[in-house]
């Protein structure tokens, strides 16, 4: 498996670093853009804060700026094995065309608490046309008979009593 090239923090950069101390006021990512692999994947590497434990859950969403609710979502519960790794893979699948989101990375603990958020913002360009549903064959439902539909039509009009 190899490693996503875009790693998350939810933590500050050091005011240390002379670097650092001098962007603080600018936003900790500016826009990000990034390509769909031939899976129709973004996978992003979060880095766990010190806040994190075993069982919270750390998810990432994206959502299109005028839209409510999260076109690609995705959520992993940490394991132990997370933890001591200090770091977790985060994957947005069946991405469908090229376009900018409002990414959102969150943790929460136990009770659904937020922990820790980070919002930004990013632009993602499909693989080629996008991912495209799988065509499934449907069978038609049979019609009903006229006999099944008035027995269905009586009992409903008796369930009203």
């Amino acid at each position: 498996m190899t490693t996503p090239l875009v790693q998350l923090t939810f933590a500050l950069q050091s005011f240390e670093d002379p670097m650092s101390a001098a962007m603080s006021h600018a936003m900790e990512y500016e826009k990000l853009s990034l390509q769909s692999d031939a899976a129709h994947t973004i996978t992003l590497q979060c880095v766990l804060p010190d806040a994190a434990h075993e069982g919270d859950i750390i998810s990432l969403s994206a959502t299109h700026p005028n839209a409510r609710g999260a076109q690609y979502f995705t959520e992993e519960t940490l394991t132990n094995a997370d933890l001591e790794c200090g770091l977790v893979n985060l994957t947005l699948n069946h991405i469908t065309q090229s376009q900018c989101f409002v990414m959102q990375m969150m943790l929460h603990g136990k009770h659904a608490t937020l922990k820790n958020s980070l919002q930004f913002d990013m632009h993602i360009k499909a693989f080629e046309q996008g991912y495209c549903a799988p065509h499934i064959n449907v069978e038609r439902a049979k019609p009903q008979g006229v006999r099944k539909y008035f027995a269905s039509m009586g009992a409903m009009f008796l369930s009203l009593f």
